[in-house]
C-alpha cells in the first residue's frame, strides 16, 4: 500500500516511538523509509545581530542531528535487513521543511510523534505534527506515546 514514507525524528521519545511504528510499517509494505530530522532555525532574536558564536552553534547542532539522524537510521537497518532507510537533515522551520521534504521525495506517508516541545514552547510555536497534517494532502499517521497520553 505505501511505497515511500517519511517519519520525522528530533530525538525526542515521541518521535523515536514514531520511528519504530513508521520502519515496521515500512518493512511490512516493503516501502523505502526516509528518516527526517530538521535543524530549527536560531531564534528570531538572534536575527538582527548575529553573535560571533552563531556559525559554529549552527555547524556544531547540524552535526549532532547528523550523528542521531544517522545511528538511528542504521539501528532501522540492522532490525529490517531488507529496509531502504535513507537519513536526511535538513535546516529550516520543522513543519514546513518536513511538508517540502515530502513533496520532494515523492512520500506517500508522512509519520510524526505527537510531541517533541511541551508547555510554552509548544503554545508559542504550534504542534508541528498539526501543521503538517492541515497543510498535507497525503497521510499523515500521528503517533501518539502513552507516556503523553491521558486517561
Amino acid at each position: 500500500m505505501w511505497k515511500k514514507i517519511l517519519v520525522a525524528v528530533d530525538g525526542s521519545d515521541p518521535s523515536l516511538h514514531a520511528l519504530e511504528v513508521a520502519a515496521g510499517m515500512a518493512a511490512q509494505n516493503k516501502a523505502e523509509l526516509t528518516v527526517l530530522s530538521v535543524v530549527p532555525p536560531l531564534p528570531p532574536i538572534m536575527e538582527g545581530d548575529m553573535p560571533p558564536y552563531a556559525p559554529k552553534f549552527t555547524a556544531d547542532l547540524t552535526e549532532s542531528y547528523e550523528n542521531m539522524v544517522n545511528a538511528k537510521a542504521e539501528e532501522v537497518r540492522v532490525k529490517h535487513k531488507d529496509l531502504n532507510v535513507v537519513p536526511i537533515v535538513m535546516t529550516g522551520s520543522p513543519s514546513r521543511t518536513i511538508i517540502e521534504a515530502s513533496r520532494a521525495r515523492g512520500s506517500d506517508l508522512i509519520v510524526l510523534g505527537n510531541r517533541g516541545t511541551s508547555g510554552i514552547l509548544s503554545w508559542v510555536l504550534g504542534s508541528v505534527s498539526r501543521q503538517v497534517t492541515d497543510a498535507c494532502t497525503v497521510p499523515v499517521l500521528v503517533i501518539k506515546d502513552q507516556t503523553y497520553c491521558e486517561t
